[in-house]
């Protein structure tokens, strides 16, 4: 199960700086070409892609804005270990954490020298999770192998931050969730800016994690999207009807009006003229108001409406892909079953596996 925060991994390049945006789960290379090709997600990023950027642009500065929650451990500490890499050669890496830092992206962004953090982003810290197949040696080998990567992430945020190993490990197994106050505190991040303003909000039915707080005040962060405000031109065509009839009414109505009595004076008629105009417009900002609220309104519905529609199509399409998706994974299965010599190497992940 994914879920995603904004729309793409994207990444900029301004003259000598990089800006680059990871707004969705950190994934291997063979992961992210599966995830383009069968959900349409462009959301993922590996260390590939996330190094291959870097290199093809150029730049001397490097920008790094998280909003993730989190993925695969070994692509985001190769990730990590290549920005301080960087940096040993001259390069300036920043790293900004704006919404969720989860799992295996706090790896990234804890890669600069001063991390900072939105005021109202989280960060959070867990043991490392995956899955293995095979006998029953090969399962405990494997077993092994993500204890070890535990412990490689346990000592990674204690050298980081200076709190104990046996207290890291007690935040690692409760799923530690900390607000940009309190990793500072704790020595994960360095600075904090002020508040963010997010997106697209998370739907609960795909939050992964059993902390819900952070999903509620992720959301409750999101800017919703504004209303289309119709052009003058776009107001009249779409009220045109209605405008008309007004027109022609108050054209008559004035016309009625100002046909002078038999011994008016000049000034006289002048005051009837001006009287005649006047009085049609008594209420017409009441009018042109209600007109305007009621064309607003009808955009909100088909905006709405347009939203819905679009994300029902998409869960049905993510669905289809899920079923196609685990359907091979069992044909991998039945074949891998049949060669009792294969070794298979477990996948590890820090947030969530792409299969759960």
């Amino acid at each position: 199960m994914k879920f995603h925060i904004l729309n793409h991994y994207s990444a900029k390049n301004n003259a000598n700086s990089l800006d680059i945006h990871i707004d969705g789960e950190i994934v291997d290379a063979q992961t992210q070409q599966i995830f383009e090709k069968w959900f349409g997600d462009e959301t993922s990023v590996s260390f590939r892609s996330f190094r291959n950027q870097i290199e093809s642009s150029g730049a001397s500065i490097i920008n790094v804005y998280i909003n993730s929650p989190g993925g695969m451990v070994t692509d985001a500490m190769a990730m990590h270990d290549y920005l301080k890499d960087l940096q040993s050669k001259g390069k300036t890496v920043n790293t900004y954490g704006r919404g969720i830092i989860a799992s295996a992206s706090t790896y990234v962004l804890m890669a600069s020298n001063k991390p900072e953090m939105s005021k109202n982003s989280w960060f959070m810290i867990h043991n490392v999770s995956g899955f293995a197949y095979g006998d029953v040696n090969q399962m405990e080998q494997q077993t092994a192998i993500i204890r070890q990567f535990n412990d490689q992430v346990r000592d990674f945020y204690a050298d980081a931050t200076g709190i104990r190993k046996e207290d890291i490990t007690k935040m690692m197994n409760a799923e530690t969730w900390l607000t940009a106050e309190e990793a500072k505190d704790k020595g994960f991040i360095s600075s904090i800016s002020g508040d963010a303003v997010f997106n697209k909000a998370i739907p609960q039915n795909l939050w992964p994690y059993n902390n819900m707080a952070p999903l509620t005040a992720y959301n409750n962060a999101v800017k919703e999207p504004p209303i289309p405000q119709p052009s003058v031109q776009e107001f009249i065509l779409n009220q045109f009807s209605d405008m008309k009839n007004f027109f022609t009414n108050l054209f008559n109505t004035a016309r009625k009006d100002v046909t002078p009595a038999e011994n008016a004076t000049p000034g006289e008629i002048a005051t009837q003229i001006l009287n005649a105009l006047e009085e049609p417009f008594k209420g017409i900002e009441t009018e042109v108001q209600t007109m305007v609220n009621t064309a607003i309104a009808n955009q909100r519905q088909e905006i709405e409406t347009s939203i819905t529609n679009t994300l029902t199509e998409k869960i049905t399409n993510l669905e289809s892909a899920n079923t196609a998706l685990q359907n091979e994974i069992a044909q991998l299965k039945g074949n891998k079953s049949t060669n009792k010599n294969a070794d298979p190497a477990p996948r590890i992940v820090g947030s969530f596996s792409s299969n759960d």
